[in-house]
């Protein structure tokens, strides 16, 4: 199921809900996703648009920031949001 994020109706992104895991698609590109199990991976940081849309997913499906999205990205890992374990990607 695809869903816009709250407050920004006409954005290009949107996340979209599957049993398995929260996705957050940017334009057309698949971002980053939250499985079942909390693991965050994050794919790229991409355009300054796309880092509006990664905070947006951050805040409404984590309760996270965009620097943690960042700090993913920028060390090749990835991060359990229940747990706080991080472990390579």
């Amino acid at each position: 199921m695809k869903i816009k994020f709250k407050g920004h109706d006409k954005a290009s992104a949107y996340a979209i809900i599957e049993p398995d895991s929260i996705k957050l698609v940017s334009y057309t590109t698949l971002v980053a996703q939250i499985t079942r199990d909390g693991w965050l991976e994050v794919y790229g940081l991409y355009s300054r648009t796309t880092i509006k849309h990664i905070g947006w997913f951050m805040r409404e499906y984590c309760g996270l920031d965009y620097y943690t999205a960042k700090y993913c990205v920028e060390h090749g890992v990835r991060m359990n949001i229940y747990t706080g374990e991080i472990i390579p990607r």
